[in-house]
Parts: structure tokens; sequence; C-alpha cells
């Protein structure tokens, strides 16, 4: 099948359909169109003419793009980059290796190309704002640019690129993009994407079914009609969403509003139960205040009062002061003598009103004028010193009644109430501070006493039983805000059914469809996957028998049916993290070398990182292949695939890529990784800007990683030139964790082989220490370090037995 747009393809699917409206055949080709023209589609508005005459007229280009390959990625002043440094690359077919440790600047190179073709860095898609703001480099981030150099077949030579404005507030979306599209690429780009980053190979394996089919969808160039099934799936979703999403908001409100202790709750659970909820009943219940809803203990407690410090404090004060003064005075005073003032001040009132009476206290002698003469003269001998005393107890009284006052002032609290945790205490606070004292200083003593117990114990009370209040208050709150959202669902839910019935058929014509479309796609790919995985599996006795695209919506996933010695079965369950990734690759490969692609490079980024050791050989060979008729270019950060070339004297082009200080990237003939560490450390030793601390930690870590890196290359070309295979090789690598274990593999004997290959020359030795304890402890002396590694290394690289 040859590989038309898209969008068209389903144009002339869409025309030949006379089952499909025109208004659902319309929501169809605005699906593939965009969001507006979706959104204008389905609106309450008619779609304009304008509109129409552009979703149904043809959208293929005019001009087929011719093949093309790729002469040079430059790089300046982007992430791990400074100063600009250009990789120039031979036209042509041909096997071209472009290998770094990680930091060295060979991702940046890749990041780089990817941009520039496709205006987008999958390193950054769903990451936080950091990978794509931290862009420019720190130490030479002005001018920045991506520059590709392309030779087009027939044309000649032209380039594309990226280029930013000069300041440290730019965006990496300010970019200024020399876009592919003008060499006809937009299309193509689609169907035949030309790149594989190892990021995008690393979702297809660590997402969910769904989302390997729809990566597998993008990698057999049918991302467009994911986009375009996704975006109809989500208007369908959006336009069930009222009616949905009142269901749910009911669904959700009634367990909760049955477990709801508020009064309004029984009215609410009540009118959403029926079959159709009372709209009605519910709606006074989202703006009803919940004032009154309270118990009556909560509401008495939350208004409980205090009398204020201050206050008290005065009342006792003149409370002990008239009791001390009334002592005083009838101290003073005699008291039966201003008690017989007071007994004749009333005769004398009696006499007074009712004139000459036979005396009412003893009956035998008359109140008379007479009688009167002498009790006034009694009575102003003793009524001096009984004034005194009577205003003592004047005050006294008057002290003591508004002490009283005070106390009887204070309500109690409620009666015990479970929710009030703290009305016990305040109530023994409050029987305390009330209890009758007959002895006025003692009673005084006493409300003092009892105060700071009773303010204390009625503030957690009053401060509980307002929490309550409010804490019922906001139970209820997001109950009303719920009930009116769910209101406001169920009245527009009734006004989109004519949208949605349009819209669920265009998505059932849409799917139905997609199933021919994928079928016809994937068949020859999967051919041809199953050749390259034949290749790539090596020893692995895992066969490729089926892929296949199937199912829909949240039921979809990738049918890959494998053979194991005869046996089929899902190849998810017996294929290792390292199969699933050379999986991805058979399955890439092929849609990117089609021959109906303009593109006649191929670019694959760390696509061995999880590939097992066996699978590297087997690698090879299919890159060879394809650079028979291709150009490809492989970024990876191990030495495993140049070591794989080197081996077996492959054609091809492996260019190095390192990094100094400053972001200094610098790309050369292949060097091996021991030498590239000590080079690092060597920068860093003698770079005065890097502080000592460091150096002590970072130099003993990278001389490590060459002794590690020398020997690993002494061992396994020893092994596999005598016949182990790269696995056993493997294997027994990683099950010598230790720095003197694999010396000892690479010297290929026991302890006394390393004792003996160490012997008396101190600069292995320090190597060693360094490499050991140095990588735990720090190191001090970095030149020595370095320089008894390289010592040490060069020595490695020498050792035959």
């Amino acid at each position: 099948m040859a590989d038309e747009h898209l969008r068209d393809y389903v144009l002339e699917r869409a025309d030949k359909d006379t089952a499909l409206s025109e208004q659902a055949r319309l929501v169809v080709l605005a699906a593939f169109s965009g969001d507006e023209d979706l959104a204008e589609v389905l609106s309450d508005d008619v779609t304009s003419q304008a509109v129409v005459d552009a979703l149904t007229t043809p959208d293929r280009p005019d001009e087929v793009p011719v093949g093309a390959y790729l002469t040079s990625i430059g790089v300046q002043g982007f992430r791990g980059i400074g100063a600009g440094v250009t990789v120039p690359l031979q036209p042509g077919p041909g096997l071209v290796v472009i290998a770094g440790r990680n930091g060295s600047g060979k991702s940046t190179l890749a990041e780089g190309l990817e941009l520039a073709l496709t205006g987008i860095n999958s390193r950054w898609v769903g990451k936080s704002t950091v990978w794509s703001t931290a862009w420019r480099n720190l130490h030479a981030g002005d001018p920045a640019s991506i520059r590709v150099g392309i030779a087009e077949q027939g044309r000649g030579e032209t380039a594309i690129g990226v280029d930013w404005p000069i300041g440290g507030d730019v965006a990496v979306s300010d970019m200024k993009r020399e876009s592919p599209n003008v060499l006809g690429w937009a299309a193509a780009l689609e169907m035949y994407r030309p790149m594989l980053s190892y990021d995008e190979l690393g979702t297809i394996l660590e997402g969910t079914p769904s989302e390997l089919y729809d990566q597998l969808y993008k990698l057999l160039g049918l991302e467009q009609l994911t986009t375009a099934m996704i975006r109809l799936d989500l208007e369908v979703k959006r336009l069930k969403e009222p009616s949905v999403a009142a269901r749910k908001a009911r669904d959700a409100l009634r367990p909760r509003l049955d477990a709801h202790e508020d009064p309004r709750a029984v009215t609410a659970l009540a009118a959403l139960g029926k079959v159709k909820p009372d709209v009605d009943a519910v709606r006074p219940l989202i703006t009803q205040s919940s004032a009154a809803t309270a118990p009556a203990s909560w509401r008495h407690a939350a208004g409980l009062m205090v009398p204020e410090h201050e206050q008290i404090e005065q009342a006792c004060t003149a409370m002990r002061s008239a009791a001390d003064g009334l002592m005083a005075a009838s101290l003073a005073a005699d008291v039966l003598a201003a008690d017989r003032v007071k007994l004749l001040e009333t005769g004398l009132l009696f006499h007074e009103k009712h004139g000459t009476q036979p005396c009412p206290v003893c009956f035998d002698g008359t109140l008379d004028d007479d009688w009167a003469q002498r009790a006034l003269a009694a009575m102003a001998k003793e009524q001096e010193a009984t004034r005194a005393l009577t205003a003592a107890r004047s005050a006294n009284h008057r002290a003591r009644t508004n002490l009283i006052a005070l106390v009887q002032g204070v309500q109690p609290p409620p009666a015990e109430d479970a929710s009030l945790t703290t009305v016990a205490a305040a109530r023994l606070a409050y029987e305390a501070f009330s209890m009758p004292v007959d002895d006025d200083v003692a009673m005084a003593n006493q409300v003092e006493a009892t105060l700071p117990d009773l303010r204390a114990t009625y503030e957690a009370l009053r401060r509980e039983a307002s929490e309550l209040i409010v804490t019922r208050d906001d139970a209820w709150h997001p109950f009303a805000i719920e009930l009116a959202d769910w209101l406001k669902k169920a009245e527009h839910s009734a006004t989109v059914a004519s949208k949605l019935k349009d819209a669920t058929t265009a998505q059932k014509w849409l799917q139905e469809n997609a199933e021919v479309l994928r079928n016809e796609r994937i068949a020859p790919l999967a051919d041809r996957a199953k050749e390259i995985w034949a290749a790539l599996r090596q020893e692995s006795n895992v066969e490729l028998a089926e892929i296949r695209l199937v199912g829909q919506k949240t039921s979809r996933k990738v049918a890959l049916r494998a053979g194991v010695d005869g046996a089929e079965t899902e190849a998810f369950g017996v294929m290792s993290q390292g199969e699933l990734q050379a999986l991805a690759l058979a399955i890439f490969i092929p849609r990117a070398t089609s021959d109906e692609s303009p593109f006649r490079f191929v670019v694959l980024d760390d696509p061995i990182q999880a590939m097992d050791p066996s699978k590297i050989e087997g690698f090879l060979s299919v890159l060879t292949e394809l650079a028979a008729e291709r150009q490809v270019i492989v970024f990876t950060h191990d030495d495993r695939l140049p070591a794989a070339i080197r081996r077996a004297d492959a054609p091809a082009r492996v260019i190095q890529v390192n990094r100094r200080a400053n972001s200094v990237v610098s790309v050369e003939e292949s060097s091996n990784p021991a030498s590239r560490a000590l080079d690092d450390a060597v920068a860093i030793a003698y770079d005065e800007n890097v502080p000592d601390e460091v150096k002590r930690r970072a130099i003993p870590h990278l001389c490590r990683d060459a002794l590690e890196y020398a020997a690993w290359d002494v061992y396994s070309m020893r092994t596999l030139t005598a016949g182990a295979s790269r696995t056993e090789a493997e294997a027994a690598w990683e099950a010598a964790k230790r720095i003197r274990a694999r010396l000892t593999l690479a010297l290929g004997g026991g302890d006394t082989a390393l004792d003996a290959w160490l012997g008396t020359w101190s600069a292995r030795k320090l190597a060693l220490k360094v490499a050991n304890k140095g990588v735990h402890d720090g190191f001090d002396d970095y030149k020595a370090a370095v320089n008894a590694t390289r010592t040490a290394v060069n020595d490695l690289g020498n050792t035959t037995g």
C-alpha cells in the first residue's frame, strides 16, 4: 500500500460511505483537521462554507519530496555544548557511529538533530519545565544555534536549523526554526519519521498496553490517525460529560449524604434517591444557612462568657477590703450599743408616727414624750460609735452582692454531650467556681483561685463548640457546591444530545475504518520486522511469530506472538527488556526505510542501552545491511557497538565525542573509553576552576572507570577470541563486582595472577588503591592518581595472558 496522506485516505473512504451522514462525515474530517475545526462543526452555529471546503479538499502535496542525506550536524550554545562544534557526515549510504560517554555532548547532538527535524525534543515531553527552560549552555550560551546540513539528490546541499535570540531570558520555544517543510517534508516526517530517540524507545516499553499500542501507531506512521481518534474520543467524552458527571456526582453524594449528620443531608438524600431526582427540592439546600442546624448544646457552649480577670480581681479585692473594714469597725465599736441605737431609732420612729404608745418590747413602760427625750439623749451618746460600724456593714453588703452577682452571672456549661469532649472539665470548673461559701474572704479566695481553671476550661469548651459549628458549616459547603454543579450538569445534558449523536457516529465510523487501515499498514512491515528480529535475536530462542494491533479505546493493545522452541505464546511473557527494545527497533526500521520515504538516512539514539550483549553482533549485522542502501547514524554512550565494529572489521565510521572543561566539545576518531576517562581526569586535575573537593571525589571515580574499561577490553577480547559467548563473558563480568575481581578476570587467573601483576610496581598498586579506597574516601594527590592509573591502563593493554 502506498503511503498516501492519512487525512486524504480517510476523506476518500468517507466519500464512498453512503451510510455516513453529511454532518457525521464533517465531524470525521474535522477530527483530522484540528480542535478548532472540530469545535466549529459541533457548535450551535451552522458550519461555514469555508470550513466545509477546507475539510473536503484533498491535502496531498503537489510536489513529491526527493531523497536526501545528512552532511553535518552543528550545535552551538545549546544544552551540553558551548562553543560551536560540527560533526561532519559523509552523504550517501554507510554506517556512522557517534560515540560518547554520558555528559560528553553526544546526547546534545542527537537532541539538536531531532529539534531541527521535528521541532520538538522527545526528552522534554512530559518532563518538568526545567527540561525546557534550562536549555542554554551555562558556559557559552550566546549565540545558540543548530545547523543540519542536507544533500538532496538532484538539488545539491542545503541546510535547516534553529536559532535563538541572544539573552538569558529566552525560552526554548522562542526559537526561529528553518523548518524542513520547505523541502516538502511535512507529510513525510509524519509518515516516515527517520529518527528514533532513546526516550521514545523507552516509552514504548514502560507504558501500559494501550500506550504501547499508540507508540506503535506512531512508529507505523499512524500517529495522525491516533491523534484524530483521541481528539474525537475526547470530544465525545466532553459531550457525554454533563449527564455522566451528574450521575457520578449523584452516586458519589448519596452514600456521603447518608452518613452526614446535617439535617439538610436528609432532605438532599431523599431528593437524589428518586428515579428522577427532585431538582426543586435540592435547589434551596444550596443556599440555605447552616446556623440554625447546630445542636443547642453547641450553640450554648459557643456563647459561654467568663468575667474579665480585672473585673473579678477588683470585686475580690473590694470584698476582702470590706470584710477587713467590718472586722475593724466591729472591734472598735460596741456592737450591743450599736444595736441599742438601732433599736432606739426604731422606737423613735414608732413614737413619731404613732404618738404615745405602750412599749411594744417590754409591754410595761410607755413610749411618751418624756421617754423620747431620754432616748434621744442616750442615742446621741452611742450614735457616733455605731456610725462607722453601720458604714462598714453597708460596704461589706455591697461588695458581697457585687461578687455574688459576678459569680451568678456565669452561665453553667451545657449538659453532657458526647461530641463535646471538654464539657466535663468545664462543669467541674464551674461547680468549683460557683460553690456557695458563707465567709466573705473565703468566697473571694475561692473565686480568684478557681477563675483560671474556669477561664481555661470555658475557653476550651467554647473553642471546641465553635470549631464543631464551623466544621459542620465547612462540611456542608462542599455538598452545596457539588449539588449546584450536579444541577448545572443535569440541566445541560439535554442540550447536547444531537451533537453527541453526530460525534458518536463519527467516532464509531473512524474506529471501524482504523481497523482496516492498521491491518493494511502493518502487514508488510510485520514481515520485514520478523526478518530483522531474526537477525537481532542471535542466541535467543524466542522467534517472532505475529504482530497485530487489536482492540480499540481502553481495550487496545499490541498482540505480539512469539514462538519458543516450537510453542507459541505472548511475546511480552518471554522477552526480556533488551529483547523488547530490539523488537521495537525491528518495527521502527522497516517504516523508516520505506521505499516511499524521501529520507535516505536513519538515526537511532542509544538503541543498545538495554540490549543484551548477545544482541549486539546481530544488531551490527542489521545496521550493516541497512547501510548498504541507507545512511545509518547511531548515537551510543557505551563502547559495545564500536567494539563490535572493531572485532568484526565492519565498514563503519566511528566518531568520538569528547567534552572538556567549560562545555568545550570536540569530535575525533574513536579512542578507547579508558583514555577518555583519563583525559577527563587530567582536565579536572589541571583545571584551577574546579574546587579541590570536587577533584578529590571525581578523579578517583574516573580513574576507576579507566581501569575497569581497560580490564574489560582485555578480558572480553581474550574470552571472546577464545570461543566464549558474549553472554558468558558479560555474566562473569557482572558477577565480579569489585575492582580486584575484575582485574583478576582481565589477568586470566586467580589472586596469585593479580599479586604477580601488581608485584613491586608502585604505579599499579597506587592505581588499584585509587580505584578502590579512593572512590570511597577520596584522594588528594590528583596528578599522581592519574599518572599511576594511566601506567596501569597501558600495562593492562599490553597484557597477553
